[in-house]
């Protein structure tokens, strides 16, 4: 089908091109103007003409007057200067007028567009009774009428002002102390834009009118204007039609093709009829042209993946371009890649075939978008967080990890940067002061400088010019980095605008105001690439495409709340009194989404469509009400729906596994006898829950960042612990072998708190907030309300030992180091740290030959002390593994090889949780009390030795967990893919 833009092209060709010179076509955008141009050449078909004037409605509107358009900052500043002057004491500072301000600019602007009596949309409720009756001119109503339709107009002022009670609420009184002076205000705002030679865009366009309406006497700049692709019409855009029309210079031209558009009730064409037969054309291009009016074949495809669609987009490309349907890979202009969702840019440039030679790039790159941005969203976050106490600056935790782990930061400074994560680690350091941070990385100094002044935005404005500064100093050169640096430019020169403009019109405001300006700013900039418009590839964004046609046309993100974009109405003026003045709402700009859907697809030739299929948060992602209304509404469109779906690499059954190379086994072997490597009873348990996990943490030395918390984790709690009870035994003990532990003494212990407070304080501070050995800071919040736990097990301890009192301490935290056999050719080191050594006299007589050694450990968790069978410690399938048992049972079984000691050794497990409910019971083996491990030990060590066999052959790979449960708490989940619930 011959493209919309080539056929008005071809109507003035054939008619006017003689005349084209005194000519100005119109466009809803620049680009469509560019391709309007190119069309005109290849119509007038080597003919010589003078090329006419193309421009944009704003260009026109702004053509009528000699002002020049304020920019949005200053529109602000100005608004709020004036509110100031009129508020007089009651006046809100810059930081709470702001978020209201923007929303003020854009309704004044509306009112400007639709032509409103600013005078009678602000009215005082006190008068509204009395101009109610006709709130609307004569003009106006008609206008509304035969554009709208009735039921624009139907809503009457009346159920807005019924909704505020006789009496307003406290909220509907702040209201309406707003609204009585916006009448004031916006005659006062605009006569200040106006003594400065400024003016917004809906003033331009209300001058247009103005000037239109005093009659012919004015000569304008050209004998005609066409105006091309145009669709939802603004009240001033139709009276300046209007005007120009009746003096006989206007040519009008819309664009219609499509079945869409004669369907009933259809939201696209709601509009356009009203278009066509107020402003009708003078050449007729279904002469011309003749239209078809049917749908292209149009095929759907659902896509488990938002990055996915563009992969299978860039698929797409590939198979036309083996077809011929894209002509020219040099020149593919005849191919459009439309992306409603602008964060598909980058990994859609990434899928482009190779063939594709050239690219023009219509949406421009949101800046919001580009790593630099994260990296400056994430200072600010620092800088808002920051707190001072005792004349020092600090830093959270969490804030300096999301900067110091930035990507950017990280290839500036990777020294300065893992030397402060090792140090917030190291110290666990939550808050951590600028001091030390300068100390520990100078280079990073100008990042973490404090802002003093937050009353100010010298001071702030200053900081983030010298940090933008420095960072464009760092990616100057670097061609890779050209988004970062136009990021970096763009932000020096907004640093730049937002103080004139403060120092223009004298506003002052808080840092945090600034700052919030600042990123408003930059959130909304983009980047604009440059290029040959007429050449390449075209990818573009929805609005961009307005009156422009491709014969393969992809269009990506086809969801609901993407395409159409859900509406938020952020306006002062309630939506029943935009309908009633015929202002836009948030109808209309659905009526402009679906007009532009169908009225590209019903000029192409291939129309591939693809939309986001997964099912997210327990939902399924919705398809775009659009692709619903082609499945359903008409059944006339020839569609083809179906689903993708991506082949996994690795399959979910056959998991993750790495072969044991050549390479492998030799790290395998430090664990053996020559080598310095060690095994011990908890990574053998590592390994039998996750072989691939052990096979990271162990074999390879991987083991993810400790990360610090604001909380004890139980691994630090049970230290802490295990800690209190060695030290108040080992100092009873003194430098003798063992000490003789009776009733009196675990009475002592439990009567003297203070001492029992002082030791878990000097723990808690050395193991959890890191402070020197010894140190006795005082316990506060979590720490405070932890120690009394931990004492009160403590106390529960004693009073279970003074049941077997008295005893005998041998050691705590036992070590135990050396060597163990596995088969003819294997031994490995071991090396294990026992909880504690003491002996019992179970006959309650005491003396030398009368005790039972016992192999302690302590847990703070919920350790089962009961097993049937060996498979209940080595089964990695078996729920409620027994790892402490294992654990223990190796502990026995290492201890009598180091010492030789061949007597009867208890397994004995401390269990913290249950101490007040069940005491100390013993370990039971298939029902019956184990006082003694040997019985059991040849049977354990054997499947022992077998497990760490099975670890050195090569033939049995390290493979992942066979129970998703295994994966809950561990670090490397995310390598594996692995998801537990």
């Amino acid at each position: 089908m011959i493209p919309f833009l080539r056929q008005v092209a071809g109507a003035y060709a054939a008619n006017e091109l003689g005349n084209l010179q005194d000519y100005c076509f119109v466009f809803p955008n620049k680009r469509s103007g560019v391709f309007f141009t190119h069309y005109l050449a290849l119509e007038a078909a080597g003919k010589p003409f003078l090329m006419p004037e193309i421009a944009t409605i704003a260009e026109v509107t702004r053509s009528f007057s000699a002002l020049t358009e304020a920019p949005r900052l200053d529109q602000l500043f100005i608004l709020y200067n004036e509110y100031r002057e009129l508020s007089g004491e009651n006046v809100a500072d810059f930081d709470r007028f702001l978020f209201w301000g923007e929303m003020l600019l854009n309704d004044f602007n509306d009112v400007d567009l639709y032509l409103v009596d600013p005078h009678k949309l602000f009215v005082n409720l006190q008068r509204f009774r009395e101009v109610s009756a006709n709130y609307l001119t004569e003009e106006q109503t008609e206008i509304i009428n035969r554009y709208w339709g009735e039921k624009f107009v139907h809503s009457s002022p009346d159920e807005f002002w019924n909704h505020i009670h006789s009496t307003p609420t406290p909220l509907e009184n702040k209201f309406l102390q707003l609204w009585e002076v916006l009448d004031e205000l916006f005659e006062r705002f605009h006569k200040r834009l106006l003594d400065n030679g400024m003016a917004t865009r809906g003033m331009f366009a209300r001058n247009a009118v103005n000037l239109l309406s005093k009659g012919r006497d004015r000569k304008l700049p050209f004998s005609r204007y066409i105006f091309v692709g145009f669709n939802v019409l603004t009240l001033s855009e139709i009276k300046i039609f209007e005007k120009l029309q009746a003096r006989g210079c206007a040519d009008f031209y819309w664009d219609m093709a499509s079945p869409a558009f004669s369907a009933k009730g259809n939201r696209a064409s709601l509009f356009m009829q009203q278009n066509v037969g107020c402003f009708p054309s003078l050449y007729d291009l279904g002469e011309l042209y003749p239209e078809n009016p049917d749908f292209p074949k149009i095929h759907i495809t659902g896509v488990p993946s938002a990055f996915g669609q563009t992969k299978l987009a860039g698929q797409q490309l590939d198979r036309w371009i083996a077809s011929g349907a894209v002509t020219d890979t040099a020149d593919a202009i005849d191919t459009a890649v439309v992306l409603p969702d602008e964060s598909l840019f980058i990994p859609m440039v990434h899928a482009v075939p190779p063939a594709i030679s050239a690219l023009n790039v219509t949406m421009g790159f949101p800046l919001k978008n580009t790593a630099v941005s994260s990296l400056m969203s994430a200072i600010v976050n620092l800088h808002l967080r920051s707190s001072r106490s005792r004349g020092e600056w600090s830093f959270f935790y969490e804030d300096m990890r999301a900067v110091l782990t930035h990507p950017m930061l990280q290839s500036y400074a990777p020294e300065g940067c893992n030397a402060l994560l090792r140090l917030m680690v190291e110290r666990r350091l939550y808050m951590v002061s600028a001091a030390l941070i300068a100390e520990t990385a100078p280079a990073l100094a100008f990042i973490f400088t404090p802002v003093t002044d937050t009353n100010g935005i010298d001071e702030v404005h200053d900081y983030f010019f010298r940090l933008a500064s420095t960072l464009r100093e760092f990616t100057a050169g670097d061609k890779e980095r050209m988004i970062e640096n136009y990021f970096l430019d763009t932000y020096l020169i907004e640093l730049e605008n937002i103080r004139r403009a403060c120092r223009n019109w004298k506003i002052s405001m808080k840092d945090t105001t600034f700052i919030q300006l600042l990123q408003s700013t930059i959130s909304s900039a983009s980047i604009r690439f440059t290029g040959e418009p007429l050449k390449g590839l075209q990818v573009m964004g929805v609005l961009e495409t307005r009156a422009l046609d491709f014969d393969n046309l992809i269009i990506l993100s086809m969801n609901e709340r993407v395409f159409p974009r859900k509406q938020y109405s952020r306006s002062f003026i309630p939506d029943s009194l935009r309908r009633s003045y015929g202002m836009a709402t948030t109808e209309l700009q659905e009526s402009i989404f679906a007009y532009s859907f169908y009225r590209l697809i019903s000029r192409a030739t291939n129309v591939r469509l693809f939309y986001d299929a997964r099912t997210l948060s327990g939902k399924n992602s919705e398809i775009s009400r659009y692709i619903a209304q082609l499945l359903y509404l008409f059944p006339e469109c020839e569609v083809d729906h179906d689903l993708a779906s991506f082949s996994s690499v690795i399959s979910e059954e056959a998991g993750l596994t790495v072969e044991k190379t050549p390479e492998i086994m030799a790290k395998l072997k430090e664990f053996t006898v020559k080598g310095g490597r060690t095994l011990s009873a908890s990574s053998i348990n590592g390994y039998i829950n996750c072989p691939l996990s052990f096979y990271l943490k162990r074999v390879c030395g991987l083991d993810l960042d400790e990360e610090v918390m604001d909380y004890m984790d139980s691994g630090t709690y049970g230290d802490i612990m295990h800690a209190a009870a060695e030290r108040l035994y080992k100092e009873l003990r003194g430098s003798r072998h063992e000490v003789k532990i009776t009733s009196e003494i675990l009475d002592s212990f439990i009567k003297d708190e203070i001492k029992l407070d002082t030791v878990i304080t000097e723990l808690i501070n050395e193991k959890y907030n890191r402070y020197p050995a010894g140190d006795r800071t005082p316990l506060v919040g979590e720490c405070k309300v932890l120690a009394r736990v931990m004492k009160h097990f403590l106390i529960l301890m004693f009073r279970a030992e003074k049941g077997i009192a008295p005893f005998d301490f041998i050691d705590g935290e036992h070590k135990v180091r050396g060597t163990m056999r596995i088969t003819d050719s294997l031994s490995v080191n071991i090396y294990q740290i026992i909880d504690r050594i003491d002996r019992i006299y179970p006959s309650g007589r005491y003396g030398e030959g009368l005790g039972l050694l016992r192999i302690v450990d302590y847990k703070t968790g919920g350790d089962l002390t009961e097993f049937k069978d060996m498979d209940e410690l080595f089964d990695p399938e078996i729920k409620d593994r027994r790892k402490a048992i294992l654990q223990l049972l190796f502990y026995c079984n290492a201890y009598a090889q180091q010492t030789g000691y061949d007597g009867a050794i208890r397994p004995q497990i401390y269990p913290f949780r249950t101490l007040s409910t069940s005491g100390l019971p013993p370990l039971k083996y298939s029902g019956e009390a184990l006082d003694d491990y040997r019985p059991v030990n040849e049977e354990f060590m054997e499947r022992f030795r077998s497990t760490i066999a099975e670890i050195f052959n090569p033939n049995i790979p390290f493979t992942q967990a066979l129970k998703e449960d295994s994966c809950t708490f561990c670090s490397f989940k995310a390598i594996c893919r692995r998801n537990p619930q």
